[in-house]
């Protein structure tokens, strides 16, 4: 397996790009890079890189692991952001009845004291189920 391979292996099984970053780094996420012939896996967190979790000059040994490592975590995708709780409600029943499995994760004071936002997750491969039901997510952060 090499690394597109891996991309798209784990993007099929419901994983999130927002955890996960293959030759290239992002913030706040694993990557997978190859850098002066070895291949290594670490998490990156506000642009400063730990020291790597796995490496090898093997792109198929590394890319393994970081498959198996990646699939083990929750994956929560973003689907919606809102100001007023009664919406973020009304989305958690719509997902409900339709046994989409979702989490909502609030946020008390977004850019104030008393200013809630009220943030709806669903959960791994049920972003699919989503999609079909709903259509691309669209969240705009007002």
């Amino acid at each position: 397996m090499d690394t597109l391979e891996t991309y798209k292996k784990l993007i099929a099984e419901g994983c999130s790009t927002q955890n996960l970053a293959i030759n290239s780094c992002g913030s706040d996420m694993y990557c997978l890079c190859s850098k002066d012939g070895a291949w290594s896996v670490f998490y990156t967190e506000r642009g400063i890189d730990y020291p790597p979790i796995f490496s090898s000059i093997s792109e198929e040994e590394a890319c393994k692991f970081f498959y198996d490592h990646i699939i083990k975590m929750e994956h929560w995708h973003i689907v919606g952001f809102y100001k007023d709780k009664s919406l973020a409600q009304s989305m958690e029943s719509k997902l409900s009845s339709l046994g989409i499995r979702f989490v909502r994760n609030d946020i008390p004071a977004y850019q104030a004291q008393n200013d809630p936002r009220f943030r709806i997750f669903v959960i791994g491969k049920d972003i699919f189920r989503f999609k079909d039901a709903f259509g691309e997510p669209c969240v705009s952060y007002a």
